[in-house]
């Protein structure tokens, strides 16, 4: 019954609601979030004809204002739609290179790399099309100035019209252009994503962000982590560690930005090219650094979407510190009315903090998840009952059963929060029976 499909990519889907279920939505989140010590929020789409365009965007940045949470928009540089992410916008990247097809990006062949992908995962190449086609990947060539020049507009426009705390900006990791301008530029290979396109892109981004507001929070993602690579690869791609070329990169990378990692494969991933050793420190490297992970969301290394991942966020904590990080970043595709989901956000504001600097789980139960699930009996119990749907162990699915019947039979005994809480346990188990 749970099956990984097109709707749970969170990019290139429709947004089939509306302008009020959008501010809503977005308004409960925010108001969550102040509650419960999460201080900083990326919206990805957040500018979108679907969602209400400037006004529905203005309303929820307002809020976050309002409610103490850094509130920043999730900007493609040379894919995603750039910062109006769908819709009848000067502003969206989309519709930039429809009106000039010449400055899609291209392969080595010289046809452009942009594509669809269906729910099997199969692919389907769009060309360059110059009036509106489906939902996709487009890719902007950036050593195209006029891209570069609509960076700055776009950026320049979104900090003029909105009051935000700042931006996330990205090159892309689903297609590099290896045009002639680009393959002449670049001194090294890329894989999905080039580390010489963000030393490029990041400062012409940062740059019209300051110019309009100078005290915004600019992340620039890296796609990696820290750790020298030593696997197979010539060029590591998503995930994997740095290349020897990283260094002379980050040194054209904006002063006074945040460098925003990719921990899961040196988390996860129990593989001799893998190891994270205190060569991944980013202490000393003259920026502000972020870790981000995937747990409960549907990117891989062995999540899925609302798991249960307090025992993966607790290593995550202790190892980010370790490491010289000054902030974590959990990907937030689930509700925290997910009762798994809720537990990941909750453990991402209390591990590695004041009230639990050791990022201790037993803590985090006995503080923080006992009053919500009913004591700590029933909270240890909710750990152990959610790990039967561990992929590392596919044994323990034929555990659900008994799981189910303990779980029911607790269920008359609980507050009615703490019953809805089990309530979302017992329906995901009961999904993934064998």
């Amino acid at each position: 019954m749970n099956r990984p499909g097109a709707h749970t990519y969170g990019s290139c889907n429709s947004y089939d609601r509306t302008t009020d279920a959008f501010i809503s939505d977005y308004s409960s989140l925010i108001t969550w979030c102040s509650e419960n010590g999460i201080d900083g929020l990326v919206v990805w789409g957040l500018l979108r004809d679907g969602h209400g365009g400037v006004e529905a965007a203005r309303a929820i940045c307002e809020l976050a204002a309002e409610r103490g949470v850094k509130l920043l928009c999730g900007v493609g540089l040379n894919c995603y739609g750039g910062v109006y992410y769908e819709g009848a916008s000067p502003y969206n990247l989309e519709n930039h290179l429809r009106a000039h097809p010449e400055l899609y990006a291209t392969g080595p062949d010289g046809r452009t790399i942009n594509f669809m992908v269906d729910g099997n995962g199969n692919r389907t190449d769009l060309g360059a099309p110059s009036s509106l086609g489906p939902r996709g990947f487009y890719h902007a060539c950036p050593s195209q100035r006029l891209n570069q020049e609509f960076v700055v507009d776009s950026l320049t426009w979104l900090f003029q019209t909105l009051p935000l705390a700042g931006v996330q900006i990205e090159t892309g990791d689903t297609g590099v252009c290896q045009c002639n301008l680009c393959s002449q530029r670049r001194k090294y290979p890329v894989s999905e994503f080039s580390w010489e396109d963000m030393a490029l892109m990041y400062p012409i981004a940062a740059n019209a962000v300051r110019a309009v507001a100078p005290g915004a929070c600019v992340i620039c993602e890296t796609y990696s982590h820290p750790q020298p690579y030593v696997g197979p690869r010539v060029v590591p791609g998503f995930g994997d560690g740095t290349p020897p070329w990283a260094g002379e990169a980050l040194a054209a990378f904006p002063d006074g930005a945040f460098l925003q990692w990719v921990g899961d494969n040196y988390l996860r991933l129990e593989d001799p090219a893998y190891v994270w050793t205190a060569d991944g420190s980013v202490a000393g490297n003259g920026f502000r650094n972020i870790l981000r992970v995937h747990f409960g969301t549907n990117w891989g290394w062995g999540a899925f979407r609302g798991e249960v991942a307090l025992d993966w966020m607790a290593e995550f904590a202790r190892r980010s510190g370790e490491a010289g990080f000054e902030a974590m970043s959990l990907f937030g595709e689930v509700s925290p009315f997910e009762t798994g989901a809720e537990l990941n956000y909750l453990a991402l504001r209390d591990f590695a903090s004041s009230w639990n600097p050791a990022s201790d789980l037993a803590s985090f139960l006995e503080r923080v998840a006992a009053p919500r699930l009913g004591g700590l009996a029933n909270a240890q119990d909710f750990l152990a009952f959610a790990g039967l749907l561990d992929r590392r162990h596919p044994e323990r699915l034929g555990e659900i059963p008994r799981a189910l019947a303990q779980i029911y039979g607790r269920m008359s005994s609980l507050q009615p929060d703490a019953a809805r809480r089990w309530c979302w346990l017992a329906n995901r188990l009961a999904s993934y029976q064998v």
